[in-house]
């Protein structure tokens, strides 16, 4: 699935997946719009990336952009494959807050990552 070596939190699967929805593969993303889209801190957003960049997911140069690798991009269209189909369906079936149903989604996701694949097939 990715070139990680552990699993991807639902902190790291939520990050990757707003990278990707904010252009993060072609252009870049500057920290401070993925800290403001995502509502938390530029420690935090820092840190965040520092791991992804760490597990070869994303790339960022020194005061630049921050840009998915390749594997990033592959790994974030796999998760966005699953969780577009499976938010929706949490959200009609247990009629959860959208910000909660995307956090439970995010951490279903995070406790099955080799079943990806087989998830991303069957939601189409």
């Amino acid at each position: 699935m990715t070139n990680c070596k552990r699993p991807l939190t639902a902190s790291a699967i939520k990050y990757l997946l707003t990278l990707y929805e904010l252009g993060g593969g072609e252009r870049g993303v500057r920290s401070v719009d993925l800290a403001a889209r995502m509502r938390v801190s530029k420690p935090s957003t820092h840190a965040m990336l520092q791991s992804l960049c760490a597990a070869g997911l994303a790339e960022k140069e020194r005061y630049g952009a921050v840009r998915l690798s390749e594997a990033g991009r592959s790994a974030a269209a796999l998760y966005r494959s699953c969780y577009e189909p499976l938010y929706e369906k949490m959200k009609a079936l247990l009629a959860l807050d959208g910000e909660v149903c995307a956090k439970a989604v995010c951490a279903v996701l995070s406790q099955v990552p080799e079943e990806l694949p087989r998830l991303a097939a069957q939601m189409q």
